[in-house]
């Protein structure tokens, strides 16, 4: 489906926003771009951003997570892989791996994780009630934004899972309770159980499909 298009001046205005901003996080000086804004105008214009990737990469469409299963995979395949040396008394053979990718890699891979999902989908209508919204695109993708995880051995079996975001402590939506950010591995995998029993692309990749229920 082809990216919808705003007018000319909604354009203008966008790349306006974008100058500010980037000037901004780049030289950390405050661009004349940013005078054309007030607070109000910049909390729309973040709006507008964070509504186009949650629609374009994120919860708008199962299909946008989706297409993060092979990397879902691969990334607990080499978790189980080390756990499974260290288990039996290997020495680890990939104690660290660092894959590189863009926002739009890791936007969606978040999301098929269930990090940063808010009760209630982001719409064109709903601005007012979404000031306290989780999904952030700002604070999620920063530059040089990252996801780490961390294998923790705490003694007598305790395999431990910690999931990072940007370097933050974060908790793994639905795994335990009281939200720990440090939750058993084992239980880690129950709960993406259907994810790693593979993905059925041929169903994800119907051409329509409804808006994902949030």
């Amino acid at each position: 489906m082809g990216e919808r298009r705003g007018s000319p001046w909604t354009d203008m205005v966008e790349a306006a926003f974008y100058l500010c901003a980037y000037e901004f996080a780049i030289k950390t000086v405050n661009s004349p771009w940013c005078r054309l804004f007030d607070e109000v105008d910049a909390q729309v214009m973040e709006y507008a951003l964070d509504l186009k990737q949650f629609w374009k990469r994120a919860y708008g469409y199962e299909i946008n997570s989706k297409s993060s299963c092979i990397l879902f995979h691969d990334m607990f395949s080499r978790l189980d892989k080390a756990l499974n040396e260290h288990n039996s008394g290997q020495k680890v053979t990939e104690a660290v791996t660092i894959q590189i990718g863009h926002a739009e890699t890791l936007l969606p891979l978040l999301a098929l994780l269930g990090f940063f999902k808010d009760s209630e989908p982001l719409t064109s209508i709903n601005y007012a009630s979404q000031t306290q919204r989780s999904f952030r695109t700002s604070r999620m993708l920063p530059y040089a934004a990252n996801f780490i995880l961390v294998l923790y051995d705490c003694g007598g079996g305790d395999i431990r899972l910690q999931p990072l975001v940007n370097e933050q402590p974060v908790a793994f939506p639905g795994v335990t309770d009281r939200q720990e950010s440090m939750p058993l591995y084992g239980d880690v995998r129950r709960h993406y159980e259907e994810l790693l029993k593979g993905c059925d692309f041929e169903t994800v990749c119907e051409l329509f499909k409804n808006p994902a229920e949030v």
